[in-house]
């Protein structure tokens, strides 16, 4: 039998870092491909945190880990949930009254949106929130993950 190279990213998640966000949400990337155009983030978010008004330009993928939210505040997504959410849908998180851990794997840019006017003001693809990733660990004195491999 052939040798196969075969190369697999791992991460000891715990040696990863979580650098804060507005509102209170913590945020770590687990894995970042900005060529292929992907990237996967952890969230830790509190009782009642709520995202900007967004929408996705390509699909994403997310498993619930703990905690319940949803995209209203019907919160139907709780630990063991996996969602698809459609490319273009407009939308936003929120937590119900407890913490949330979620991971999500997200493929494309993503555009925040005004909520009173329901016109694009910011467009962030992965390499971009990678960026901003990186620049809150200098900030916060957290070392750089590598993420890239």
């Amino acid at each position: 039998m052939e040798d196969i190279d075969v190369r697999t990213l791992h991460l000891h998640s715990e040696e990863v870092p979580w650098v804060s966000f507005t509102g209170g949400t913590d945020v770590r990337v687990l894995h970042a491909r900005p060529d292929e155009h992907f990237i996967v983030t952890q969230i830790m978010a509190p009782p009642g945190a709520e995202s900007e008004l967004h929408r996705h330009l390509g699909p994403v993928f997310g498993w619930t880990n703990s905690g319940r939210w949803g995209h209203d505040t019907t919160y139907e997504y709780r630990p063991g949930t996996y969602i698809y959410e459609t490319p273009m849908v407009v939308h936003r998180f929120h937590a119900a009254d407890e913490p949330v851990d979620a991971v999500f794997i997200s493929y494309g840019d993503l555009e925040r949106i005004d909520p009173e006017t329901m016109e694009v003001y910011k467009r962030l693809g992965p390499a971009s929130i990678l960026q901003g990733y990186f620049e809150a660990c200098e900030q916060q004195g957290l070392r750089r993950p590598n993420v890239l491999a």
